[in-house]
């Protein structure tokens, strides 16, 4: 039963009260709009009441036919009395149109397409489905859609027919169309470049005479958007200008400029106030090549990191870089100051980004009063997966990162170590409500002693990002004196429940490290 109230606005409207077998509430609501006597007010004149109350059954047919009803019959009923009027219908539905036979047949290089195939086993309205107007119209858009995706440009139908035959209850689809040739991207037409053409056609992945398609356009479009070396992207397909099935693609390009400069001040609880500045030089020549710098400084922890940065073969999936690594550590556990030396590969697959590297590492360290300077050629391997719905605003998703590295006494290393490090993070929230989050890190070193590792390939617990309720880093097995000398392994977790209190930008939590 749907009942049609009317908003009070300069005066009540009258009631209108329409019963459906069965509760269809799309049908009801299409009634509804069909039905101009809703819109009439209470003091409404009566001789325009009567008048559209008697057109009633003339206003729901096409609303009725739309669903498949074709010999639907209404029992209505007016009320009037001082205050206001009501009517009421009853709706007989009747049986409904069944489609009986529905057939399409596309001619052309499209009738070859295994995409199309796929799709005309998606369409609505099969053998025997009920008969809905708005299904018959979505298959012919999405026929058109098709056409626009894969470079059908000269679809047309030649005929469309949907048959009812309301005495036996039945509907038949006709649905014939050319779809003409698949085309092909023709040139590609690129603006100003701050980098070589070759490597804006290796981000671009699409090449002259393949199969026309939208979506690769798209990516195209974002691709390049992503790469660094732009600031606004444009692609325009020529359909107009296209020549033997070749349609032009003017891919239109604004450089970024080439210095990038951000600077922070912050406050952490694990590091104090905390100072950065970064450098990009997005295109140091035309092969695209890059250079990062960032410095960091705060009363715990401050580090200078510089990268030169080469793209691969695939840019998109793959890039190179050769870094260098000041960091100065200053704990309640250990003093240390570093340098590290490495070479970089990063791979990016659709799951994982994986980064294969070749460290060295010179460090000098203090940890409970004993001092280590340590020399270290480290070759290993990172894997990183991040999957979220919103990487800002997660409301489901999880990262996991594993690494492993090694090193071995007398190739340049003043120890043997082999090293393996994990993290896991999940976030879900409940609706619109808390939000859940667990991570868990761990790690494992074999080695024969923790003596000869440096501090920073030892492992130490405790601050915002471990156990929190402990000082950053304070955390770790003691030697004889009490003082935290560092572990070979680690294992800490922690389990955590927020809730919005002042909407989005207010949170109380509970959790457990």
């Amino acid at each position: 039963m749907l009942v049609i109230l009317g908003a009070l606005t300069e005066q009540a409207r009258g009631e209108v009260t329409i019963e459906v077998p069965g509760g269809a509430a799309a049908l009801e609501e299409n009634l509804r709009a069909r039905l101009r006597l809703s819109a009439q007010a209470c003091d409404a004149p009566s001789w325009r009441v009567r008048r559209l109350f008697g057109r009633a059954e003339e206003e729901f047919q096409p609303a009725l036919r739309a669903f498949g009803y074709y010999s639907a019959t209404v029992d209505k009923r007016l009320e009037t009395g001082d205050d206001c009027w009501e009517a009421t219908f009853d709706i007989v539905l009747g049986t409904r149109t069944t489609i009986r036979e529905r057939r399409i047949v596309i001619q052309g290089e499209a009738s070859e397409d295994p995409q199309l195939q796929g799709l005309l086993k998606t369409l609505p309205l099969a053998e025997g489905a009920p008969l809905n107007h708005a299904d018959y119209e979505a298959i012919k858009e999405r026929l058109r859609q098709f056409a626009a995706q894969y470079g059908y440009l000269d679809f047309e139908f030649s005929r469309q027919e949907l048959r009812v035959y309301p005495s036996e209850a039945v509907a038949d689809i006709v649905l014939e169309a050319d779809s003409g040739v698949r085309y092909r991207f023709g040139e590609l037409r690129f603006g100003e470049l701050p980098v070589d053409e070759e490597l804006v056609r290796r981000l671009a992945k699409i090449r002259e005479g393949e199969p026309y398609n939208a979506a690769a356009l798209l990516a195209m479009n974002r691709h390049l958007s992503d790469s660094g070396y732009f600031h606004r992207v444009e692609v325009r397909a020529r359909r107009a200008e296209a020549e033997d099935d070749r349609v032009p693609i003017d891919i239109l390009l604004e450089p970024a400029k080439r210095h990038a400069w951000r600077a922070g001040i912050g406050f952490a609880t694990d590091t104090g106030p905390r100072f950065t500045l970064r450098y990009d030089n997005r295109y140091l020549n035309l092969r695209g090549h890059r250079f990062e710098a960032a410095l960091s400084v705060s009363p715990v922890l401050s580090g200078l990191n510089l990268d030169y940065v080469i793209p691969g073969e695939d840019p998109l999936r793959e890039s190179f870089s050769f870094g260098a690594q000041l960091k100065h550590e200053d704990t309640d556990s250990t003093l240390s100051d570093s340098v590290t030396l490495a070479a970089r590969q990063t791979i990016k697959s659709e799951r994982w980004t994986q980064t294969r590297f070749l460290e060295l590492l010179h460090e000098k360290s203090t940890v409970a009063d004993k001092d280590t300077t340590s020399t270290l050629l480290m070759p290993g391997i990172a894997l990183d997966r991040i999957k979220a719905d919103d990487l800002l605003r997660t409301r489901r998703g999880h990262r996991v990162r594993m690494e492993v590295r090694g090193a071995y006494d007398g190739l340049v290393s003043t120890a043997t170590l082999l090293q393996l490090k994990t993290h896991a993070k999940g976030v879900y929230r409940f609706g619109e409500s808390g939000r859940l989050s667990a991570r868990a890190d761990a790690g494992w070193t074999l080695t024969d002693s923790t003596v000869d590792l440096p501090a920073s390939l030892r492992f130490f617990a405790g601050g915002d990002n471990s156990v929190r309720g402990y000082r950053y880093q304070s955390l770790g097995p003691r030697d004889g004196d009490g003082d935290v000398k560092g572990g070979k392994h680690l294992l800490t977790g922690s389990v955590e429940y927020e809730h919005p209190v002042f909407g989005e930008d207010w949170w109380v939590a509970a959790f457990v490290d």
